[in-house]
């Protein structure tokens, strides 16, 4: 069994390339920038991509997107040449190669939701991102040999408001923070976990959507508190209100919980105390 990672040169997928590297499963970079040792593959043009690498059996794990929300409203034809018609024509064609699909989705396909829910919410998505989103879903949904994951906020030492906070304190600059922003965030080890643990454990989890979250949904006022609390006394912040459109392709309040999650990692998952214990010590 092969593990094909598009999007190989992001976020997450670079930490998941690294630990199944350390597991010893035979992984397959894929990237629109691809260096050597890695397969190109740029989704405008998916027909292109060589698929006769993929064979039965083989997973792939779907992490290529324009993920930026206003990338996907002010260039709308582009984000949709890449995130819709060229993702579904990619997965499509894998799975006619025999391979299974697992497809990096967000919480955003729910929607704004103030009340707790689980994978067995119906979606409806909010902003031209999740749209984009829930359109590769619901295509595929039926399809045994597709998962989707649904990741709600990726926090590790790296993830970009993070990084905005360390620059803040490290400038002797106070932060700006919007609220009300509320999301469950969930430790990037806890996804790169749970998707390895996907990939060995393919025919334990027949459901076809699982949400990865952590265990308690919290605002970015909050976020940076603990930040500052573990890491960064020096550091600063004020709230303060979002631009008016802000809100327009983002949720301000997704409370999502996962069924699935803690089966996945064996484990519970790691509430953002616990991860920045981990993270930034």
């Amino acid at each position: 069994m092969k593990v094909f990672v598009v999007g190989s040169h992001g976020y997450i997928a670079r930490r998941i390339i690294e630990a199944l590297q350390g597991a010893l499963i035979h992984v397959v970079p894929v990237s629109s920038r691809a260096d050597e040792g890695q397969i190109y593959l740029d989704l405008r043009y998916s027909q292109s991509f060589c698929y006769e690498e993929v064979q039965r059996g083989d997973i792939v794990l779907m992490a290529a997107a324009i993920s930026s929300p206003d990338i996907c409203r002010d260039q709308r034809d582009f984000a949709i040449s890449v995130n819709v018609t060229g993702t579904a024509d990619f997965i499509s064609r894998s799975l006619d190669q025999g391979a299974r699909i697992v497809f990096f989705s967000s919480d955003t396909v729910y929607g704004e939701k103030e009340s707790a829910f689980d994978e067995m919410t119906i979606g409806n998505p909010a902003g031209d991102y999740a749209f984009m989103k829930y359109e590769v879903e619901s295509r595929f949904l039926d399809n045994p040999s597709f998962k989707t994951i649904r990741l709600s906020y990726v926090f590790s030492k790296e993830d970009k408001f993070t990084r905005y906070l360390y620059n803040c304190a490290s400038r002797g600059e106070e932060a700006e923070i919007y609220h009300p922003f509320y999301r469950a965030v969930v430790h990037r080890e806890d996804v790169v976990q749970g998707v390895i643990a996907l990939v060995k454990r393919w025919d334990e989890f027949p459901q076809s959507v699982i949400n990865f979250g952590g265990p308690n949904v919290i605002s970015r006022i909050e976020f940076a508190q603990t930040i500052k609390d573990f890491a960064l006394p020096k550091l600063y912040f004020r709230q303060i209100d979002p631009e008016e459109d802000f809100f327009t392709n983002r949720p301000r309040i997704i409370r999502m919980k996962s069924l699935l999650l803690g089966s996945l990692l064996e484990r519970p998952a790691r509430s953002l105390r616990e991860a920045a214990h981990l993270e930034l010590f």
